[in-house]
C-alpha cells in the first residue's frame, strides 16, 4: 500500500474512534507527521498500526490512555526515535520546494511593479522570513496539544516573522534602498519566475499532486508568460488592476486548499 492509500484509510477509519480515543491518537498523529526529516512511508505504517491498535482496544471496552499511557507526548517521542530518517535526497527535494515555492510568491509582486529592483534587504530577507514564520508554524502545530506556553511562543515568532516581511519594504523605501540594487527588465525577470513555476509544477506532477494544488501556480505561470512575450505591461497596470490581480490570488491560496480538505474530509 502506497502512502496516499494508507492516508486515506487512516481517514476513514479514524472516524470510528470514540471522541477520547480520537483526540488522543490525532495529538500523536499530528506530533509525528510534522517531522518532515522521518521516513513518510514507515511513518504512515506506524500511525497504522497504531490507530489499528487503539481501536481493537476500544472493541474491548479499554480506552487509549489505558492502553498505550497518560502521555501522549512520551508515546509520540519513542516512537519518532524508533522511526528511520528520510534519505538525504527526499528531505532536499522537500525543502527545495518548500523554498521556492516562498520565491515565487514572495517574487510574483515585484513583477507588478513598474520597475523591478532587486536587492538581499528588499528581495531576499522576506523570502528567509516567510520561511522562518513557516518553521514557526510547524512548531505550533506539534506542540499545541502538549504545551500551550511553548505553542504560543512559536506562534508570536511566526507572528513577528510575518509583519516583518511587511515592514521590511516599507524601511527599504524610507531609506531609499539598503545594499547594492540590481535593475532587470520585466521580460527577464518574467523568464525566470516561469522557470520557478516550471520547476513547481513538475514538482507536483511527480508527486501527483491533486487539480486544486496546481491551479495557483498555473495562474501564476500564465501571468508570467504573458509578461514575457509582452501581451501584460506591468508598467502600464492600475492600482486597481494590481489590487484585484493580488486580491483573487490570496483568495485561491487559501479558499482552495480548504475546498480540497473539505472533499478529502467528505470522502472519508
Amino acid at each position: 500500500m502506497n502512502t496516499k492509500d494508507m492516508i486515506k484509510q487512516n481517514n476513514q477509519l479514524r472516524n470510528q474512534l470514540n471522541p477520547e480515543n480520537k483526540k488522543y491518537y490525532e495529538e500523536i498523529l499530528v506530533y509525528i507527521r510534522v517531522n518532515v526529516n522521518k521516513d513518510e512511508q514507515q511513518t504512515e505504517e506506524t500511525l497504522l498500526e497504531i490507530l489499528q491498535d487503539i481501536l481493537d482496544a476500544q472493541k474491548n471496552g479499554t480506552s487509549a490512555k489505558e492502553f498505550f499511557g497518560k502521555n501522549p507526548k512520551e508515546i509520540s517521542d519513542n516512537i519518532l526515535a524508533e522511526l528511520p530518517s528520510s534519505s538525504g535526497t527526499s528531505l532536499i527535494k522537500f525543502v527545495l520546494l518548500i523554498f521556492i515555492l516562498l520565491l515565487q510568491f514572495n517574487l510574483i509582486t515585484i513583477l507588478l511593479e513598474p520597475v523591478i529592483a532587486i536587492s538581499f534587504f528588499k528581495t531576499g530577507l522576506p523570502i528567509l522570513l516567510s520561511a522562518s514564520a513557516i518553521f514557526f508554524i510547524l512548531a505550533v502545530v506539534k506542540y499545541y496539544s502538549f504545551s500551550k506556553k511553548t505553542s504560543y511562543s512559536f506562534a508570536l515568532l511566526a507572528f513577528i516573522c510575518w509583519l516583518a516581511t511587511f515592514l521590511v519594504p516599507i524601511i527599504d523605501a524610507r531609506l531609499n534602498g539598503i545594499g547594492q540594487t540590481i535593475i532587470l527588465s520585466h521580460q527577464t525577470f518574467a523568464l525566470i519566475l516561469l522557470i520557478l513555476s516550471g520547476i513547481i509544477l513538475v514538482g507536483y506532477y511527480l508527486e501527483k499532486s491533486s487539480f486544486f494544488e496546481i491551479i495557483p501556480t498555473v495562474i501564476l505561470a500564465i501571468l508570467e508568460f504573458t509578461v514575457l512575450i509582452g501581451l501584460v505591461n506591468p508598467a502600464t497596470l492600475s492600482l486597481g488592476s494590481k489590487a484585484i490581480f493580488s486580491t483573487l490570488l490570496l483568495l485561491l491560496l487559501f479558499v482552495l486548499p480548504a475546498i480540497q480538505f473539505y472533499t478529502q474530509e467528505k470522502q472519508s
